[in-house]
Formats: C-alpha cells, sequence, structure tokens
C-alpha cells in the first residue's frame, strides 16, 4: 500500500508540474485576453461612485507580446448629472516570467509602477498596484 501512495504521489506531482508548464510558459501566455472580471465582479462592474457620478469599468483587452510587451485598453463609462461619457485609456510596458514562482512581472514605466500576474488555464489573473485583482481570459 506504501508503495502505492508513493507512486501516486510522483505521478500527481509530475502531472502538476507539467501543467504548469505548459500553461504558464512565455510562449503559452502569448495572445489577446477579454476581460472578463474586475475586483472580483463580472463586466460591466461599477469602480467608484462619488459626488461626480457613477465610473463603471465596461470592457477591457490585454494584448501580451512574444517580444516581451503588453498593452492593456480599458473602457469606462462615467454616468452624472445626467449625462453619459465613455473614454477609453491604454496601458503599455514591458513583462517577464519569473519561472520559480510561474508568475508574471508587468512593468509600466509611464506610470512608474509594476504588478504582477498568474497565466494558466487560458486566463491571465493580474494583481494591480492599486489593490485591485482583474481576470482576463480567452
Amino acid at each position: 500500500m506504501r508503495r502505492f501512495v508513493v507512486l501516486l504521489t510522483v505521478v500527481l506531482l509530475a502531472a502538476c508540474n507539467t501543467q504548469i508548464d505548459q500553461s504558464t510558459s512565455p510562449s503559452a501566455v502569448v495572445g489577446t485576453y477579454e476581460l472578463r472580471v474586475y475586483g472580483g465582479r463580472s463586466l460591466p462592474t461599477v469602480v467608484s461612485t462619488d459626488a461626480g457620478g457613477v465610473t463603471e469599468v465596461l470592457s477591457g483587452e490585454l494584448v501580451i507580446g512574444s517580444d516581451n510587451t503588453w498593452s492593456e485598453t480599458r473602457t469606462y463609462r462615467l454616468t452624472g448629472a445626467g449625462t453619459t461619457q465613455t473614454a477609453s485609456f491604454v496601458y503599455s510596458g514591458s513583462w517577464t516570467y519569473e519561472r520559480d514562482q510561474a508568475a508574471m512581472l508587468f512593468n509600466m514605466p509611464a506610470l512608474q509602477t509594476q504588478f504582477t500576474g498568474v497565466a494558466a488555464g487560458g486566463s491571465v489573473t493580474l494583481s494591480m498596484s492599486d489593490g485591485s485583482t482583474v481576470v482576463y481570459s480567452h
């Protein structure tokens, strides 16, 4: 019985390691992803409410390039005082892959900040510098 448990453990660890290596390898994460979740909520979602009105995230796209560049576009809607406006913002920078942690590090030089991400199973989960978590998927 003990041999069986040891063998099963080795097989499971090998399977997990293979899955992590394949799903988070730098070549596997390259692509275009759609924003699905912002701050734990599906889109569209309210991100702030104040005297100026209500701000919502409507959509977003993350493009991870094979040349270690990335760009992110998010579209917001501001509703207040009987008016509604939409605006899109584009952010970009470079990314590196931290193989030991199976994580990605995104650099955003324009704002002099960094944030981390994990790619697995066709999704990229970003931990933003403001504390929010966003999920992009194919």
